[in-house]
């Protein structure tokens, strides 16, 4: 499966020097309701301010350990290159994630809070199966988002942070090579400095630019052979 990671100038080109993507912080999203459930079925706390923390102290494990890198299905929707790509000045990388490999969490927009069992969570924690207590967490808890977003037709890599590459503050994942680069309308890089950069020849025909469809507010996304 492809799918996009877009990224400002800068952000992308040192994504594409390195091989590497930053890793985020489950608890840094811009949706202060991401990655957030409500629990049913747990404990009675005596007012909704106890419940919001008792909520978050019960994942607090999870939320230190684990990361998240998102991405996008669709390449042509020019509301995503205006958020997330500079105002079509940044660039989206695009990777190729296999069934055999990283496991890729597709997310399911709806009206409803996302919400986890409180007994059902408890009873794969308490059976001290890590494994399987996370993802029950991220499927139910942290793959829901409002309907509001579905325009970025988002993917989500979850990843354990002790197996990321701390430099700062940050932690990244390494081993990240590109299958495609598309580059914003308004990007100031060009196809050659790409090629330049990569040097492998591993993306040959695999770069190009976007450009406004003259009849449809979307862009078109045409690679060399296609």
């Amino acid at each position: 499966m492809l799918v996009y990671r877009y990224l400002n100038e800068a952000f992308a080109l040192e994504a594409l020097q390195k091989r590497e993507l930053k890793v985020g912080r489950l608890g840094e999203l811009n949706d202060p309701a991401d990655c957030v459930p409500t629990l049913t079925g747990a404990p009675e706390q005596p007012n909704e301010e106890a419940t919001a923390a008792f909520e978050r102290s019960y994942l607090s494990e999870i939320y230190r350990d684990i990361g998240i890198v998102c991405f996008s299905a669709t390449i042509s929707d020019p509301v995503i290159w205006s958020h997330y790509a500079d105002s079509h000045r940044g660039i989206a990388i695009g990777y190729e994630f296999h069934e055999s490999g990283a496991r890729l969490f597709d997310v399911v927009y709806q009206e409803e809070r996302a919400t986890l069992n409180y007994g059902e969570a408890e009873l794969l924690r308490r059976e001290k199966d890590p494994r399987a207590f996370i993802e029950k967490v991220i499927r139910y808890g942290f793959t829901r988002k409002a309907v509001s977003w579905s325009y970025e037709m988002e993917y989500r890599l979850f990843l354990n942070l002790y197996h990321c590459t701390m430099r700062g503050p940050h932690y990244f994942i390494k081993g990240m090579g590109p299958k495609k680069v598309v580059l914003g309308v308004n990007c100031r890089v060009t196809e050659s400095d790409v090629i330049r950069m990569t040097r492998d020849g591993s993306l040959m025909g695999g770069i190009t630019r976007a450009r406004m469809d003259r009849q449809r507010y979307s862009l078109s996304v045409r690679f060399e052979g296609h």
